[in-house]
């Protein structure tokens, strides 16, 4: 992942934490490559794609398509209406991923990172 370790860890236990979270890990040989992990509102009709990554090794090999079909399916099979996600607005590669499958944004945050750079809220109707 383009963090260390220790952050890596961390951030994989608050997720586990969060009860409304569903984590969905892939893997190669038993080990971790890939994770997302989606969040329901408490009406149901919207979800949060949040934690979409791959490790550095893996990317560029088609698997963002793979977990974003995935995804999809799962959030549709829950019939919300609208997946909502955020994005650093400097990851083009993920931004040009979003784009492709139908999201489209709905507010920009500026200076949410400590660089000060901002953040995309994009969404998808379903």
């Amino acid at each position: 992942w383009n963090k260390n370790k220790e952050s890596v860890l961390s951030m994989i236990k608050e997720l586990f934490n969060e009860k409304n979270n569903h984590i969905y890990i892939l893997q190669k040989n038993n080990n971790p490559i890939a994770y997302f992990a989606i969040t329901y509102s408490k009406n149901g009709k919207t979800s949060y794609l949040d934690y979409f990554g791959i490790k550095k090794e893996y990317q560029r090999k088609g698997l963002s398509r793979v977990m974003m079909d995935h995804a999809i399916k799962i959030i549709q099979r829950n019939k919300c209406k609208l997946i909502e996600l955020g994005v650093w607005g400097k990851n083009f590669p993920a931004i040009g991923l979003y784009t492709r499958y139908g999201f489209y944004v709905i507010n920009i945050s500026k200076n949410k990172y400590p660089n000060g750079d901002a953040k995309l809220f994009m969404r998808k109707d379903l």
